[in-house]
């Protein structure tokens, strides 16, 4: 994830950017980066444990949905495990599994990237991987929408936010604010 999300963010974050912001949000890129994955070296029940001690709020299917659990309680385990505080950092490890509707580019980096890096091998990956160094807000539409085609036809269950995050995805690129 870190190696492609650094191919992007050369891309993206510089062109949107000035150079002393660029530089900053490349840095916090590459801690989400290297950090979006670290609630999965805990067990899943540990997680739960976690979330129910510390009153962490998450909806029943957040606690119930094992693939997204390490990503919501991942922001508390940074903060907890190694005193990071920032909220671009933390809302992109975060929302990483699921996107939300206010994505920053560094939301939307490790979004796309943890879902068409290297080792991903589906249908279209090359496609949006293609894409990705072109359009990120297209990207990022065509990834959500893979994602959730792949949900369907392997009968998971939906994020209860995934419509109004498509929703907000393709609304700002069809009225031309992203």
């Amino acid at each position: 994830t870190l190696d492609y999300a650094g191919k992007l963010a050369n891309i993206h974050v510089n062109k949107s950017t000035s150079l002393k912001n660029s530089n900053q949000l490349f840095y916090k890129l590459c801690i989400s980066c290297i950090l979006h994955d670290y609630g999965k070296i805990f067990l899943p029940l540990d997680l739960v444990k976690t979330a129910e001690r510390e009153k962490i709020k998450l909806s029943k299917f957040e606690f119930a949905c094992e693939p997204l659990l390490h990503g919501f309680l991942a922001p508390y385990l940074i903060k907890r495990d190694f005193g990071i505080k920032d909220p671009y950092i933390l809302n992109a490890v975060k929302y990483h599994t699921t996107g939300s509707c206010k994505m920053n580019m560094v939301d939307k980096i490790l979004y796309i990237s943890d879902k068409i890096e290297e080792t991903r091998n589906y249908e279209n990956v090359d496609y949006l991987r293609s894409l990705s160094g072109k359009n990120i807000n297209l990207c990022l539409l065509e990834v959500y929408k893979s994602n959730i085609i792949y949900l369907i036809t392997k009968n998971k269950f939906l994020h209860p936010d995934t419509n109004k995050i498509w929703n907000n995805i393709l609304g700002g690129i069809k009225n031309g604010t992203r």
